[in-house]
């Protein structure tokens, strides 16, 4: 009998498969790493040679970052890196400086296209830098007559929308901080996150689009906006003509967009400048919540500094560049919808999409949009791709993926039929193909990749850059070749300030900082080849389960069913996989309690 792996972690071990190794003396990393090579003396034969000079010296590189993004900044930093307490959190970066987060994401505009968008219904629209810029004073306009001021919260219940945009980045050029819940939350879940935040002003949609399916949220609002006393305003985006002859006026404090806008408008016409709030590095500009798998959503506080290590992602890593169009399908509310947003900066098209990569309709498909809008980078659930093959959703002869240039899996941990799946559709082995691996918790990686370092099947490729990941065994020793739990043993500005409503840091402690000394503690199992160095991640370290001394995770019971699935045919297929790809509840619901990507 042929051989078969034991477990999930197996399958990809005991045969690694080379998938990417080619030269490219151009990236943006190669010409990053050259210059740090000449300024300070240094030679590096390869990537993990850099990454250990970054982690060394990981103040010198978060410098070398300000100045290679050129950080738009009306006060110099005092110094790079500070502790303010014992602990490993306790730290402030670049003190002294004041700075403003959309302020550095709109320092283009011009008439090359910032947004693209595309429902599954194909309705499109795009937008222009100089339009985006426009519009974002809009609303920054009306938002400030509305008493809008620095340290307010706008709360957010919006499907993937450019208004979302617009609206994200006009709150945080004011110094507001944006928050809220996935769109596709039901009441009492949403009134509970909005809640926790007590937002001054909501902007809502009125439905969502998933899998052919439509939501009406406009009924939720009513709820929703009687559980928020301290409300001013809830704004509603419409999507469609129809909601516009829809009566809201039994919504509380509800007003169409198109009047809000009205307001921060002079008698005249004309539209007040858009100022940008100088403040400190250290200020918040979101809050991402936790899917709550583990118990009431963490609400983490992200601050204006993590412009750079989310740049040193998307520009170093990703190597994206002015003209590159980047997919979106995240709606807002999980942490990955505005993790790409910093790339405006670099000139990089935001393609919007509101719909499920699992819809299709005739010859619209994922595969049709990734050629169509010439995607350069995407990223994807990895559910989604299981659902792809389950449904036998393929690309059509005469497509072109030249364009694409990184495709990357995440949010539970990728499989080897994923991959195979991918180039079978692809048809190229030009694209590099990656698992993405990050947090919620950090806005920006843990893992990144390199396109001048082999890179193999399964494997998150290299650590990024001056953050020193590694894998603790249960005694808290650095362990290479054994299941472990994931530590960042470093600080970072990718790390959040703090957990929104944590007393004293007492939450943000006991959940990362407690299970080891002196690290931080990600709460998901991994294992580092130690051939390769690319590591694995298997999946949260609190699901699993131990049997004769064998560490068990969900991963490894998914891959038992899966090896059923083949070899029992249609039974297993009908019994166990049917419906997990089935509507978008069922994605939504994938999605946010398999949170390897971007765990809670």
């Amino acid at each position: 009998e042929a051989w078969r792996p034991k477990g999930f972690l197996e399958s990809f071990v005991a045969q690694p498969k080379l998938i990417w190794y080619k030269k490219d003396p151009n990236t943006q990393m190669e010409k990053f790493k050259n210059m740090i090579q000449q300024k300070y003396d240094k030679k590096f034969d390869s990537y993990w040679d850099f990454h250990r000079w970054s982690v060394e010296n990981f103040e010198f590189f978060w410098e070398e970052m300000w100045h290679f993004f050129d950080v738009i900044a009306s006060k110099p930093y005092e110094k790079v890196f500070r502790k303010t307490g014992p602990g490993f959190s306790d730290n402030e970066w670049f003190p002294g400086a004041t700075m403003n987060y959309a302020e550095n994401l709109l320092r283009i505009r011009d008439d090359r296209i910032a947004i693209m968008w595309l429902d599954e219904e194909q309705n499109e629209d795009q937008v222009t830098f100089a339009e985006l810029f426009e519009e974002v004073k809009l609303y920054a306009a009306a938002f400030r007559k509305l008493g809008l001021a620095a340290g307010d919260r706008v709360g957010c219940y919006m499907p993937l929308t450019k208004e979302t945009i617009f609206a994200m980045l006009a709150a945080t050029s004011i110094g507001a901080i944006w928050g809220g819940p996935l769109p596709y939350y039901g009441v009492q879940a949403a009134s509970k996150i909005l809640g926790m935040i007590d937002p001054k002003i909501i902007i809502a949609g009125d439905r969502t689009l998933d899998y052919g399916e439509e939501n009406d949220l406009l009924d939720n609002l009513i709820p929703i906006a009687e559980s928020l006393p301290n409300m001013v305003k809830l704004i509603i985006v419409p999507s469609k003509k129809e909601t516009l002859s829809r009566d809201i006026s039994n919504i509380p404090k509800s007003i169409f967009v198109k009047d809000f806008l009205e307001i921060g408008k002079k008698p005249d016409g004309t539209v007040p400048d858009l100022i940008f709030e100088q403040l400190p590095c250290s200020h918040p500009i979101a809050i991402n919540f936790t899917s709550g798998t583990t118990g009431l959503p963490k609400g983490l506080v992200h601050s204006a500094v993590t412009y750079i290590p989310l740049m040193r992602d998307l520009a170093l890593h990703f190597d994206l560049k002015s003209g590159d169009v980047v997919y979106n399908d995240s709606a807002p509310g999980w942490s990955v919808w505005d993790y790409e947003l910093p790339t405006l900066s670099l000139g990089v098209t935001q393609f919007l999409y509101m719909g499920s990569p699992v819809y299709r309709k005739d010859e619209f498909n994922i595969w049709k949009i990734l050629s169509k809008y010439k995607v350069t980078y995407a990223f994807f659930s990895t559910t989604y791709f299981d659902g792809l093959q389950f449904h036998k959703i393929l690309s059509q002869p005469g497509l072109n993926f030249d364009h694409l240039k990184l495709l990357t899996m995440g949010a539970s941990p990728p499989k080897r039929r994923n991959y195979e799946f991918i180039y079978e559709n692809l048809r190229t082995k030009d694209v590099f193909l990656g698992s993405q691996y990050g947090a919620t918790e950090m806005f920006g990686d843990f893992s990144g990749f390199d396109y001048n370092s082999p890179s193999y099947m399964g494997e998150c490729q290299v650590p990024t850059l001056a953050h020193d990941v590694q894998c603790f065994d249960e005694n808290g020793k650095s362990v290479v070749g054994e299941r472990g739990e994931v530590v960042l043993t470093n600080p970072s500005p990718a790390m959040p300030i703090f957990i929104w409503g944590d007393k004293d840091n007492k939450r943000l402690h006991d959940t990362y900082l407690s299970k080891y000394e002196g690290v931080w503690c990600q709460n998901d199992e991994c294992w580092i080849n130690p051939e390769t160095k690319g590591m694995i991640v298997i999946g949260r370290s609190d699901n699993m389960m131990k049997q004769y001394g064998e560490l068990i995770s969900s991963s490894d019971i998914y891959f038992a069913i899966q090896l059923k699935w083949k070899k029992d045919g249609k039974h297993c297929k009908k019994n166990c996989c049917n419906k997990q790809y089935t509507s978008s509840k069922q994605y939504q619901e994938s999605r946010q309690s398999t949170m390897l990507h971007w765990p809670s």
